[in-house]
C-alpha cells in the first residue's frame, strides 16, 4: 500500500475519535458512593441496579465508592445492602449519554436510633426523587445540629450539583476537602463539576490526586480524555494504559489508547492496542472500528 493511502486511512481513523471521543465520557455509567450516617465509608457493600431485563451489579471499594457501566437510557431499580445495616432501594432514570446524578446511598446501621436513620433516610428520598430544595433542607439542618458530621457536606454537594448551582456544590464538597484533603468522593465531584464548566486545567488537578486513592478505572480514563482533548496524547496515553491495567478487558479504553498512539505517530502501539479492542470484544461497534483499522495498517 502507499504511503499516501495510509495516510489517507489515519486521517480517517482520527476524524472518528474528533466526532466520538470526549462526547463519550460518561455515557451509559453510574457512580457513587455508600456512607453511615457519620459519613464514614462502607466496605464490600453490594450494589444491585435492576432494569431493561438486565441486572448490573457492583461492590464498593474500601472508599466506599462503586461505578457501573453499560446502561441503557432507562429506569433502574437501585438496591444497596451491606452486613449490619439497613438495606435501601431507589428508582432513577438513566441515560446512556452525558452524566448521570451520582448515587451517594447514606445507609442507617440497623441498632441506630429511631430518630438518626430516619431523618437521613428521608433526605435521601427526596433526593432520589429530585426534590433538592427538601433534602437540602434536612441535609443542611443535621449538619447545624451537629457541626462535626462534616462527611454530610458530601450530600450537600451532590443537591447543589443537581440544582447546577456548581459553585455552591464545589464549596460543600471543599469543607470535607478541609478536613479529609484526599477524599476520593470530594475529589473526583470537584473535578467532574470542573469540566462540566470547561475548566479542564482545574479539573485535572483533582482528578489526578484521586486516581491513586481508589482502583477505579474511570478516574484515570477521564484524565486521558481531558489530555487528549488538549492536544497532549502523549500525557493521554499514560493515563489510558492506567485505565486499561486496572479493567483490562474494557474495550473502549484500549480503543482511546490506540486512537492516542495515532495521535503521537506510534503505529505500533495503536496496532497492538486495536488488536486488543478485537480480542476483548470483536463484536462490538468499538469492536468493529479497531477490525476496520487494522486493515487500514496493513
Amino acid at each position: 500500500m502507499s504511503n499516501r493511502i495510509r495516510n489517507l486511512s489515519f486521517s480517517f481513523v482520527i476524524t472518528i475519535l474528533s466526532t466520538n471521543a470526549f462526547a463519550q465520557m460518561g455515557t451509559g455509567r453510574v457512580v457513587g458512593s455508600a456512607r453511615d450516617t457519620q459519613g464514614d465509608p462502607i466496605a464490600g457493600a453490594r450494589v444491585v441496579a435492576n432494569g431493561e431485563g438486565k441486572t448490573f451489579e457492583a461492590v464498593t471499594d474500601e472508599n466506599g465508592s462503586w461505578a457501573i457501566i453499560g446502561f441503557k437510557s432507562a429506569t433502574y431499580e437501585f438496591t444497596v445492602s451491606a452486613d449490619g445495616f439497613n438495606p435501601q432501594a431507589y428508582t432513577q432514570a438513566i441515560k446512556t449519554r452525558g452524566r448521570n446524578p451520582r448515587m451517594d446511598f447514606v445507609l442507617d446501621e440497623k441498632v441506630v436510633t429511631k430518630n438518626e436513620g430516619s431523618l437521613f433516610g428521608e433526605a435521601n428520598e427526596f433526593y432520589a426523587q429530585g426534590n433538592y430544595g427538601e433534602a437540602l433542607k434536612i441535609y443542611e439542618r443535621e449538619l447545624a445540629n451537629d457541626p462535626t458530621m462534616y462527611q454530610v457536606n458530601l450530600m450537600i454537594g451532590n443537591v447543589h450539583r443537581e440544582m447546577e448551582e456548581y459553585d455552591q456544590a464545589i464549596g460543600a464538597f471543599q469543607k470535607v476537602l478541609d478536613e479529609e484533603p484526599m477524599h476520593t468522593g470530594a475529589l473526583v465531584s470537584v473535578g467532574d463539576i470542573l469540566v462540566t464548566q470547561q475548566k479542564l486545567d482545574d479539573a485535572i488537578v483533582y482528578f489526578e490526586k484521586a486516581i491513586d486513592q481508589t482502583t477505579d478505572e474511570l478516574i484515570p480514563f477521564n484524565v486521558a480524555e481531558i489530555y487528549f482533548n488538549k492536544g497532549n496524547a502523549t500525557k493521554a496515553i499514560d493515563y489510558y494504559k492506567i485505565a486499561t491495567e486496572r479493567k483490562p478487558d474494557w474495550a473502549d479504553g484500549h480503543l482511546k489508547l490506540a486512537y492516542a498512539f495515532l495521535n503521537t505517530g506510534d503505529m505500533e502501539g495503536a496496532t497492538a492496542a486495536f488488536e486488543k479492542v478485537v480480542e476483548v470484544d470483536p463484536d462490538s461497534p468499538q469492536g468493529q472500528i479497531a477490525q476496520g483499522a487494522l486493515t487500514a495498517l496493513k
